[in-house]
């Protein structure tokens, strides 16, 4: 007997439950859900899950995720009456160290900017919450009371009867799928071995088997970047502490918060009388997909548990001498950059949707279930596309090394200016050896170690000593006062730049200039040799990304796009390519690297290494064509994403090292530098350049961006997200992206993002990038502000580990306003 469905969700545990009543929620009919073992005590991670949702994080999609979940799993009905599904009883964040403590205040402006309640407290205060807890082990706490306890059984068992209930979905148990099939690059049907549901024909398939995930994925030659690894829970005899709830009370199983113990990575709840404590204090103990067998439990491994036992005591000393009545080793996945793995895979119709806990389950299925059913998602999922992925991410090798780095450090503080530890050294640029024989400080760019600065350059300090503020503590961590030192000299003079990690889309073919006005928004019908500045939208009108783009020649265009979102770059031009054979689709990223050279210097060096006309008139700004530099044919830009005079050159890759010390040797008359990407940050914060990913994202649009100008509305056949754009600006524009100025008398640079601003003693909105504009002498910060507050010399605040700092909303640009110097 052949079924038929229009989605199979394959793995019922609380994504794939979450996912089936989502979409039944958003009017979706003949869902299937189905599952290897049971339903709904299943043999995942979710049935055995102690069941904590700490519902804040620094990331504010993972907050969100969070929150949306809590609140979802508040609402539903008990599913298993023994138990309540939900505890509203709140989480506490211990923080042993002044490090963690100060990153606390730092979590609670975040909370603010997110609009979470949350609160610090003091160890006696959060004693008084957990009576048991010794307040001389920790300095203080932050509490969070959107945060909870729950029954992952009784949530999954309730989310799939409420699906069923909406009668569009099917639910089967010990239900495996053997076999998926694929035919002109499109899911036609899944096979499985239960005999009364041999075939499903199907328009989509849902991975939700988290840590078997990878077995379908190689199945079906999709890379699924994640490994499960154990972790340990124990549950201690009845304790005299907790004598006063009844065992047979449901409603007394969880009295108490969550209580995560961030700095050892252990968690504490109640269990009625009994106490629960989880830990990842132990080494870490990957498991294999293909032999970790029939459930995602193992068994309890004594040895480790021998230095989480004594940090349980010191925190919980009532604990010490209690026998333990149930220990076991417990799993849960890790991706190899800690975010879900979200969207629809190079093959049509197969998505995933894992890599996630019980605690962001609910949100992530709810924006997957927004992006099937609508075509886009509430929430920027960037960092969640499946297709994000470089090729080395996919390697066995790779996956181990970080997945092991991320289970050490998952609780880790984490400067947002801190480079990955392992694994190193995974990509190179061309030009590794110069950057190293300049004393290059190195942090890798989608794996590619690049120069944030160069030692060789210390030599500048001294002539810069008096323009360069002085940064400490959190603000002067992964700082140099070098880059300060490489901002003035490229301002002043001339600097060359790595900028290896720009990547090359091609189109072309008869169709290409159709196809692309319909994916820019800006016009381009251009002449040869133009390059021009445009967006990519979402149907809705938000920004999926801003780029560069050349026209080559009359069927050709490049489009110019980070190395870090590359993969997921290269998918969007594919997935709306059309399928005529009129254009044709080529990542030529890694046959060109590319530098910049910029400054009012520019131009001298450009003349000395190449007879190519470079004067202003001979090559205006926003123009690009190929010139010879020695031996080798260069494609040069007239753009500049640090705001000066230059070039923006692509160079053939057998041919980068001859380039670089041609260039090198022809700016030795100048005293050109070379210089690294954190002073390229400062430079563009200056000049107002948006950054991609952390100013402008899916969910703003042109007119909040204040990218409008790149958008022709009026051209020919419009662009994706057109009608979205019109629509926003209809409904009318609330809020648009402001500079701001921050008045501070200590730090160089204090703000990094998600810092709530105020207003009249209220928070209107957060910091998005920041950094110091060491030209203009100040602190600049962007964000997007109401408009009644985004007026020039509009009076604000911004709070930064719990203090206050008075700021001041700026026209912009900040730097060379008329843009003399950028187009000298």
């Amino acid at each position: 007997m052949t079924a038929k469905a229009r989605v199979v969700i394959i793995g019922s545990g609380i994504v794939g439950a979450s996912m089936a009543y989502h979409l039944t929620k958003f009017g979706w009919k003949d869902v299937i859900l189905l599952d290897k073992g049971n339903l709904y005590h299943n043999d995942g991670s979710t049935s055995h899950a102690p069941g904590g949702v700490g519902a804040i994080n620094h990331s504010q999609l993972m907050t969100r995720f969070a929150q949306y979940a809590s609140k979802l799993y508040s609402e539903l009905p008990d599913f298993n009456q023994p138990r309540r599904t939900y505890n509203a009883v709140g989480g506490l964040e211990l923080a042993r160290t002044p490090e963690r403590w100060e990153d606390m205040k730092r979590l609670h402006s975040a909370a603010t900017a997110f609009g979470v309640e949350t609160q610090l407290l003091t160890p006696k205060e959060t004693q008084d919450i957990w009576p048991m807890i010794n307040p001389d082990a920790f300095k203080g706490s932050l509490l969070c009371p959107s945060s909870a306890l729950v029954s992952g059984t009784g949530v999954t068992g309730s989310l799939a009867t409420e699906a069923i209930k909406a009668g569009g979905c099917k639910v089967y148990s010990h239900t495996m799928v053997t076999k998926v099939d694929v035919e002109n690059n499109r899911v036609t049907a899944v096979h499985t071995n239960n005999p009364d549901l041999p075939k499903i024909d199907c328009d989509m398939i849902v991975l939700c088997t988290n840590i078997w995930g990878p077995i379908l994925g190689d199945h079906l030659n999709i890379p699924i970047p994640l490994l499960a690894f154990e972790h340990q829970y124990t549950i201690s005899e009845p304790m005299a502490e907790f004598s006063q709830w009844d065992p047979n009370n449901r409603d007394q199983e969880a009295m108490y918060p969550l209580i995560r113990d961030l700095d050892v990575t252990m968690y504490y709840r109640n269990h009625w009388d009994k106490l629960g404590v989880g830990s990842y204090w132990h080494r870490a103990i990957p498991v294999n997909p293909y032999t970790l067998g029939q459930t995602a439990m193992h068994d309890f491994t004594p040895e480790d548990y021998v230095e989480a036992r004594r940090l349980a005591n010191e925190m919980m000393p009532s604990y010490t001498g209690k026998e333990i009545t149930t220990a076991y080793n417990g799993m849960f996945a890790f991706t190899v950059d800690g975010y879900p793995l979200m969207g629809e895979t190079p093959i049509n119709g197969i998505w995933t949707c894992v890599g996630t806990w019980i605690t962001h389950a609910g949100g992530v299925a709810k924006s997957l279930a927004e992006w099937i059913v609508y075509g886009e998602s509430e929430w920027d999922l960037r960092a969640c596309n499946v297709n994000r992925f470089h090729e080395y991410q996919g390697t066995r090798s790779y996956i181990q090394q970080i997945t092991c780095c991320n289970y050490k450090e998952v609780y880790d503080i984490v400067h947002p200016r801190r480079p990955s530890t392992i694994p190193r050294n995974v990509r190179m640029s061309p030009f590794h050896a110069r950057n190293a024989d300049l004393k290059g400080h190195m942090a890798p760019a989608a794996g590619i170690e690049l120069p944030n600065w160069y030692e060789e350059n210390s030599r500048l300090l001294e002539k810069y000593d008096d323009q360069i503020p002085e940064r400490s503590g959190w603000a002067a961590q992964f700082w140099s006062p070098i880059q300060a030192a490489e901002h003035h000299e490229v301002r002043n003079n001339v600097g060359m730049f790595d900028l290896t990690p720009l990547s090359i889309i091609e189109i072309t073919g008869s169709g290409t200039i159709d196809y692309a006005n319909k994916l820019c928004t800006n016009q381009m019908d251009q002449p040869i040799g133009s390059v021009t500045y445009t967006c990519w939208l979402t149907p809705k009108g938000g920004i999926k990304r801003d780029l560069a783009a050349a026209r080559m020649s009359a069927d050709t265009i490049w489009f110019f796009v980070g190395e870090g979102t590359r993969p997921q770059d290269r998918d969007w031009v594919l997935r709306h390519a059309p399928q005529d054979g009129s254009v044709q689709v080529n990542d030529v990223s890694d046959l060109y690297s590319a530098v910049g050279v910029w400054g009012p210097n520019a131009r001298k060096v450009m003349e000395k290494v190449t007879e190519d006309d470079m004067s202003n008139d001979g090559f205006p700004y926003y123009s690009g064509r190929w010139i010879e530099i020695g031996t080798a044919r260069v494609y040069a830009m007239r753009i500049s994403y640090v705001g000066e005079l230059g070039w923006e050159l692509h160079i053939p890759a057998d041919q980068s090292l001859p380039v670089w010390d041609a260039i090198w040797e022809a700016g030795r008359k100048f005293d050109m530098i070379a210089a690294g990407a954190a002073c390229m940050d400062t430079l563009r914060v200056e000049k107002g350049y948006r950054l991609w990913g952390g100013d402008i994202y899916t969910e703003y649009n042109l007119y909040e961006a204040g990218l409008r100008w790149t958008a022709k509305i009026k051209k020919e056949g419009g662009f994706i997200g057109r009608e979205g754009t019109l629509a926003a600006k209809d409904k009318g524009i609330k809020k648009k992206m402001c500079a701001i100025t921050i008045e501070t008398e200590t730090d160089g640079g204090m703000v990094f993002g998600y810092e709530p601003i105020f207003a009249d003693g209220k928070m209107i909105a957060h910091v998005k990038t920041a950094n110091y504009g060491y030209t203009v002498g100040k602190h600049i910060a962007f964000a997007y502000l109401p408009n009644q507050y985004a007026k020039p010399g509009t009076k604000l605040e911004v709070e930064y580990f719990s203090q206050r700092y008075k700021a001041t909303v700026m026209a912009e640009p900040l730097y060379d306003k008329d843009q003399a110097r950028l187009k000298a």
